[in-house]
């Protein structure tokens, strides 16, 4: 049996880039993908981390997909912001395994209405 090939972070970058899409070329990641990614690293929790923090450091850059140098960029300023150390969040992310592996709730605004009581049947 063969040994499997360790993992990194550019290769993880790559499969992440293709994402649901397997014509794309994997050098560009787009915010979806990314955040993705975060979910399945369990990363963006929607407490410390949240899909605004990563959107607003995101349109710094001014465009749909960053490549490997700006990605990076975007990843010490999350990690600055945020307070995450940056060689643990890399180490974490290069180790969440392939995309899909893991199951990913992406949560949708509808899910709101799921929980949602109408102000007469709340108890106070």
């Amino acid at each position: 049996m063969g040994e499997e090939e360790a993992a990194t972070l550019e290769g993880q970058f790559y499969e992440f880039s293709r994402l649901f899409d397997n014509k794309r070329d994997g050098t560009t990641i787009t915010l979806y993908r990314f955040d993705y990614w975060l979910r399945q690293t369990k990363l963006l929790d929607d407490r410390k981390v949240t899909m605004t923090d990563t959107g607003i450091l995101f349109n710094k850059f001014n465009k749909t997909e960053l490549n490997w140098d700006e990605w990076m960029e975007f990843l010490e300023d999350l990690c600055e912001l945020k307070e995450m150390d940056l060689e643990k969040t890399k180490e974490t992310l290069t180790n969440c395994g392939l995309p899909g592996q893991t199951p990913v709730n992406v949560p949708q605004y509808r899910d709101f209405f799921l929980t949602y009581k109408p102000k007469e049947k709340m108890i106070f």
